[in-house]
């Protein structure tokens, strides 16, 4: 759920998850405004939310809000919830400027389902991808949906928004970055990638996946081969299959 704030008229995020809570608070504690919970003592894991809220000065409300409709605001939003700032894009130059650029990194081709963008970005928390590179247009943007399934992702992994996919492509290739494209009528299987190169994992439109012009760009594609009936995965799980190989140790 996004909102706007009557104060300032700045744009918030109503985060519900506890643990997309937490890593707000950790992360970007001005950036939470408030934290609202049905009762002093909800259980694990909101105590961890509310001891984390208490040590960086976020307001605290107890019990029920308004009422809207037949049902109050608390009934509505389960145990807790926080309004938060939605996370901030970063520049590409600056995501990319480092003494090394080794390890993982993601480019999403216009993945518009924001429970998929979340999905990914809970993995790419999970796998310590370095960051993820994101279209401006036809793209899920990073809001209340995608944060509560990314579950803290959304504010460890820096992103950047970008104009054009291509050219922010041949940028990471300039910082020795490979780029890696997913593909299912590739013939080579992910499993023979050569390992002592860093990598940006590009994932394509859930329907149409990669554009041609993107597809050009990478250095290698390749494919993951089913080993049952199930002939394809949907982007978030074949994401998690991808990096799930090339986060194995060399």
């Amino acid at each position: 759920v996004t909102r706007t704030d009557a104060r300032t008229g700045r744009h918030m995020l109503e985060l519900r998850n506890p643990h997309s809570i937490r890593a707000a608070i950790e992360v970007r504690p001005r950036a939470v405004k408030r934290l609202r919970i049905q009762s002093e003592n909800p259980g694990e894991p909101w105590d961890d939310v509310i001891s984390m809220a208490r040590k960086n000065g976020v307001p605290i409300a107890v019990g029920a809000a308004e009422t809207r409709g037949p049902r109050r605001e608390t009934e509505r939003i389960g145990a807790g919830s926080a309004m938060v700032e939605p996370p901030s894009p970063v520049p590409l130059e600056l995501m990319l400027e480092s003494d090394s650029n080794s390890g993982l990194w993601l480019a999403l081709d216009q993945i518009q389902d924001p429970q998929n963008l979340g999905a990914i970005f809970r993995l790419a928390g999970f796998f310590g991808v370095r960051g993820i590179v994101m279209c401006k247009d036809r793209s899920a943007s990073v809001n209340a949906t995608v944060c509560d399934v990314a579950a803290g992702g959304a504010e460890y992994v820096p992103f950047a928004v970008v104009a054009n996919l291509a050219q922010a492509i041949e940028k990471a290739k300039s910082s020795s970055i490979w780029i890696l494209g997913t593909c299912e009528r590739a013939t080579q299987s992910i499993h023979t990638l050569a390992r002592d190169r860093n990598w940006m994992l590009v994932l394509g439109n859930e329907g149409s996946g990669m554009r041609r012009l993107t597809r050009e760009k990478c250095d290698e594609l390749v494919s993951i081969a089913p080993i049952g009936p199930v002939p394809s995965l949907n982007v978030a799980t074949a994401a998690a299959a991808c990096l799930a190989v090339l986060s194995r140790p060399k």
